[in-house]
């Protein structure tokens, strides 16, 4: 199939890790097509008329020989579907959780089930969107989000670190920040760092943080990855029940204990080597000291299930080469 014609990637978007990830596993040529500013939904239609024009461009010009596309928005999914169609290739779905659990994207949940049907295969990131598309009718691969992290080396701990916690955050409505900053002034001898832009969180949040707290702005690349690296454990929370948080398999990666909300799919998906907390001042407080007080043992469990999930996710990924080519 790669030598006929190659595998062509499309994402509306500036750039998704595990989709490069993906496209580069898949020998394909990844094309991030985005115009505009993002969350600007009344610029919305006008984007994704030049991002559908776009899209038919790089397709036209390639002529792969399938394609590989991600969403949200669906209307990429759709905009593929049709060129496929005329091609006469099969092409990949890879559903991003906002697409079917966000308010934002309820409008669109009936065309990605329309779509999933006709889509070679459907790749999920958990088990209830896999028993979803089933009832749909639809063929999928579940495919958990693989552990990528940076190559530093991270395989030991230091006992004399000071102990920080590093909270992946983006200000979004479902994370709750203030009551991370509520624990942080419980426990002052402990450093946290709060990652994201700073300018999507209110002044009132920011004003309320306690001094061993440092808002860290957005990082990206090495800075990020350094930030992580050298913390003891990272935190990631949501009030999302269906949420797979990146952050979190990204801390995974690293070998570095989580703190997470209790959420089942979190809780199913990290089977161990994490604390789970509720949202309240003192179950952050407490899940804190567990970690502090586990740290040994939660760094072993969170390494090996590192390399499960990798083991598992690479067995299952090469699945996708005998559906393309042979179909279903």
């Amino acid at each position: 199939m790669v030598n006929r014609g190659g595998i062509a990637a499309i994402v509306w978007s500036p750039g998704l890790r595990h989709v490069k990830d993906y496209s580069s596993r898949l020998n394909a040529t990844l094309y991030n097509i985005h115009y505009l500013l993002p969350q600007r939904p009344l610029l919305a239609p006008i984007k994704y008329i030049l991002q559908w024009i776009k899209t038919w461009v790089v397709l036209l010009r390639q002529r792969p020989s399938a394609v590989y596309v991600f969403i949200s928005p669906v209307i990429a999914a759709l905009c593929v579907f049709i060129y496929c169609r005329f091609a006469k290739i099969p092409f990949i779905m890879d559903v991003g959780a906002h697409a079917i659990i966000s308010r934002k994207w309820a409008w669109s949940v009936p065309l990605v089930r329309i779509l999933s049907r006709r889509a070679r295969i459907n790749i999920v990131d958990q088990e209830a969107f896999r028993v979803l598309f089933a009832s749909w009718g639809a063929k999928t691969l579940l495919l958990e989000r693989p552990p990528l992290g940076s190559k530093v080396n991270y395989s030991s701990l230091s006992e004399k670190s000071h102990f920080t916690v590093t909270l992946i955050s983006t200000f979004s409505p479902d994370e709750p920040i203030e009551a991370v900053l509520e624990a942080a002034a419980c426990l002052k001898e402990i450093d946290f760092f709060i990652l994201g832009d700073t300018r999507k969180a209110s002044k009132k949040l920011l004003n309320k943080a306690p001094g061993n707290v440092k808002f860290t702005g957005y990082l990206a690349g090495d800075d990020y990855w350094e930030r992580l690296i050298s913390s003891q454990s990272v935190m990631a929370l949501t009030t999302a029940p269906n949420s797979l948080l990146s952050g979190a398999v990204e801390g995974m990666a690293l070998g570095k204990p989580l703190i997470l909300s209790n959420q089942p799919t979190l809780k199913t998906y990290f089977e161990k080597g994490a604390v789970f907390v509720d949202h309240s001042t003192d179950s952050i407080v407490e899940g804190i000291k567990v970690v502090q007080a586990r740290q040994k043992d939660l760094v072993q469990q969170i390494s090996e299930l590192s390399v499960e999930k990798r083991e598992r996710w690479e067995n299952e990924f090469q699945k996708i080469w005998g559906l393309l080519e042979n179909g279903i």
